[in-house]
C-alpha cells in the first residue's frame, strides 16, 4: 500500500480521501482466520486487497467491497442499508474480528462496527462529521471542495470539472465516464458528510485512530473535537505527518496493538 493511496495522486488538489482500492471477496467457510474489513476513501477502487502484505494475509482473512458506482459497481444512493448488504455480501459477519477504514471510508468503518458488533475498529486519517471539518477547515486544502457540496450538486460538478486529468482519475476509479465519477463522487462524500450516517454509529464502540498532527486535508483539530462525543475512542497523533502517509504501517500498528 504506497502513496498512490493519497488524495494528491488522484486530484492535483487533494480531493480528500485516501484511495484505498476496494473490491469484493467471499469468506470461504472453510477460511477460521480472523475476518478484517478495509473500508476505502472516495474514490474506492477495485484493488486494495492486493495493496495487503502477504505477511497479514496469511494470519487474517481480509474482505473489503466496492462502494456504489465504483469499481464498476452499480450507482445506487449511498446509505446505511446498502453498506450493511454490500458488507454481508463481501463476507462481514456479525461478531467478526475488526474493521479499518481510512480518510473518508472512517466514519463508514464506525458504521460497519455498530452494526455487525465487531470486535475492533480502527481508523486511519479518518473523515469527521462537517460540524467538527467546518469548525477548524481554514487551514485545510479541501474547504474549496466540500463548500461546494454542501451546495449541492451543481457547484460540486463546476468544482470537479476543474481537476486536471479527470479522464484518467475516472478511469482509476473503475467509472465508465467523468461524468458517472463526479455522481459516484459526490454521492460518496455527501452521504460522508450527511447526520443519518453519524447518528447510526454507537457512540460506545471502541476504536483506535492514528491521524497525523499536520494534516491539511483533515485537521487533526478537528479529529480531536470529533472524537470527544466517544468515550471509547483511543487517539493516537502521527508525529509531523500529513494525510499523504503509507497506510499499510498503521494497519499493521492496529492488528498488533489487538493482539
Amino acid at each position: 500500500m504506497t502513496k498512490s493511496f493519497n488524495l494528491e495522486m488522484w486530484f492535483a488538489i487533494c480531493i480528500m480521501f485516501l484511495n484505498i482500492s476496494c473490491k469484493t471477496i467471499h469468506n470461504n467457510t472453510l477460511n477460521v482466520k480472523p475476518t478484517i474489513c478495509i473500508v476505502g476513501g472516495t474514490p474506492s477502487t477495485k484493488d486494495v486487497l492486493n495493496y495487503i502484505p502477504d505477511s497479514l494475509k496469511a494470519k487474517y482473512n481480509f474482505i473489503s467491497f466496492n462502494r456504489p458506482g465504483f469499481g464498476g459497481s452499480k450507482f445506487k444512493e449511498t446509505n446505511a442499508a446498502l453498506l450493511y448488504e454490500l458488507a454481508k455480501k463481501a463476507g462481514l459477519k456479525k461478531h467478526d474480528y475488526a474493521v479499518i477504514g481510512t480518510s473518508g471510508g472512517g466514519p463508514i468503518a464506525m458504521l460497519l462496527a455498530s452494526k455487525f458488533k465487531l470486535k475492533h475498529c480502527g481508523v486511519i486519517s479518518g473523515m469527521v462529521a462537517k460540524d467538527a471539518y467546518f469548525k477548524f477547515a481554514d487551514a485545510a486544502v479541501t474547504k474549496e471542495l466540500f463548500t461546494n457540496l454542501m451546495l449541492g450538486y451543481s457547484n460540486f460538478e463546476e468544482a470537479a470539472l476543474k481537476f486536471p486529468n479527470l479522464d484518467k482519475i475516472a478511469q482509476q476509479a473503475g467509472t465508465a465516464s467523468d461524468e458517472m465519477f463526479i455522481k459516484a463522487t459526490f454521492n460518496d462524500l455527501n452521504y460522508i458528510f450527511s447526520a443519518p450516517l453519524y447518528s447510526a454509529i454507537d457512540k460506545d464502540i471502541y476504536l483506535d485512530w492514528w491521524h497525523g498532527e499536520n494534516d491539511v486535508n483533515v485537521p487533526f483539530k478537528s479529529a480531536e473535537m470529533f472524537l470527544k462525543d466517544y468515550k471509547n475512542a483511543n487517539l493516537h497523533v502521527i508525529p509531523n505527518a500529513s494525510h499523504d502517509i503509507d497506510s499499510t504501517i498503521y494497519i499493521q500498528k492496529l492488528i498488533d496493538s489487538w493482539q
